[in-house]
Formats: C-alpha cells, structure tokens, sequence
C-alpha cells in the first residue's frame, strides 16, 4: 500500500511540474490595448465610444457612398481579416471594417452579455455613430451570423448582404481547428485563458485557410 502511494504521489507531482511547464513555456497574459494599439492599429485605424466600449474600426472610401460596405469579421480575428478586399472595395466604395466586441482591440461588452442579439443591438448603435444609411453588409463565420441576424432584426437598414462561409450555414467541416476543440473541453478551456502555444494558433489557421500556404509567419504573429 505504501509503496502504491508513493507511486501515485510521484505520478501527481509529475503532472504538476508537467502542467508547471507547459504555463511557463507558453503564458501569454492579456496586453492592454495601449501596447498593442502601436503595431496593430496606425491610421486609418480608429477609435470611437460606443455602449461603454472604444470600438476599433477603420472608416476608408468615399464618403458620399449610398450604401456604404460593412465588413464583419469571423470569431479569433479582427479587421485585419479583410486587408485583401478594402484596398480593393475602397477605390469606388465607402468600406467600414472593425473588431467586434469580445475581439481585437475593441475589447469585451462591458455587461458581459454574448447573446447574438446583443451584436444586433451593436449593429444597430455602430450604423448611428457613423450615421450610416442602408449598407451593404458583409460577413465571414461569425460575423456572418451577426450580419445574417442584423439582416432579419433591421432589414430596412441592409441594402444588400454577402455571406463568406457564414456560421448560419450548416456545419460540415472535414476538421476542426485544434484552438476550438480545446475551447470546448471543460477544465482544459479555464488554462486556455493564460497560455497560448504558437503552435497551436498556426495549425488553426491552416486548417482553416483553403489555401494553408498562405499562412505566413506573420499571420501567426497577428
């Protein structure tokens, strides 16, 4: 019995030192917005109060557009999503992409709230900050759901909607990035708050890219 105890005792002190290891290799605490506003957000990056919240968005384009573009990122992103089509979109068309609440540096709903009806409601008091008319609202994964909802909450404020592999379609995906799986598994997700495993986030990206050479090292960076 005794030597049975002290086998098991040894076996938890392992996974302790284990599990020590693997918070020392790959803590990431939460970095204010304040030191990552510098790299991740220059002009024409900005910041406007909205329900409590400094939304980060980038407003490009002419501004006599009748119906301005909204861009909607998907969930683990940001407005950085969309670099590719605002260059573009923004030559003849009024593009407006941002970080949602709960991503990027617009940071979380100040009551905590994560019903898709309280991104709705965000919809709603972005269009009036910016005192947008009908607009064209685009939406990838996630941001495809919100823009989706939006669409049939306030259908007399979306001119048109573009759905990118929107969350309303049904899932048949041949994988699951391994970021999500973790975030799902009762206990694992709690730790999942402190570290971050570089190699975790780039197989979520190429799992997740039809094209996965086009994750480069500074995609993972971001």
């Amino acid at each position: 019995m005794k030597t049975f105890l002290k086998w098991l005792g040894g076996l938890v002190l392992l996974g302790v030192l284990a599990l020590a290891g693997v918070m020392v290799a790959f803590w990431a605490p939460d970095r204010s917005v304040e030191s990552l506003a510098p790299r991740w957000a220059p002009p024409p990056s900005q910041f406007i109060a909205i329900d409590g919240m400094q939304v980060h968005l980038r407003d490009e384009g002419p501004r006599d557009d009748p119906h301005p573009v909204i861009l909607l990122h998907g969930t683990s992103a940001s407005l950085h999503t969309w670099e590719g089509w605002v260059p573009e979109l923004s030559r003849t068309r009024r593009v407006i992409s941002l970080d949602l609440p709960g991503f990027g540096l617009t940071g979380p709903f100040p009551d905590g709230e994560y019903a898709i009806g309280r991104y709705t409601r965000f919809m709603d008091q972005l269009m009036d900050a910016l005192q947008l008319p009908p607009a064209v609202v685009a939406g990838n994964s996630f941001g495809g759901q919100v823009a989706l909802e939006f669409a049939l909450a306030r259908p007399e404020r979306v001119h048109q909607l573009v759905l990118v592999d929107a969350l309303a379609y049904p899932r048949n995906a041949e994988s699951v990035p391994l970021g999500f799986v973790l975030a799902a598994t009762p206990g694992v997700n709690r730790l999942l708050k402190y570290i971050l495993p570089r190699a975790t986030v780039e197989q979520g990206l190429r799992d997740v890219y039809g094209d996965p050479s086009r994750v480069t090292p500074a995609l993972v960076d971001r």
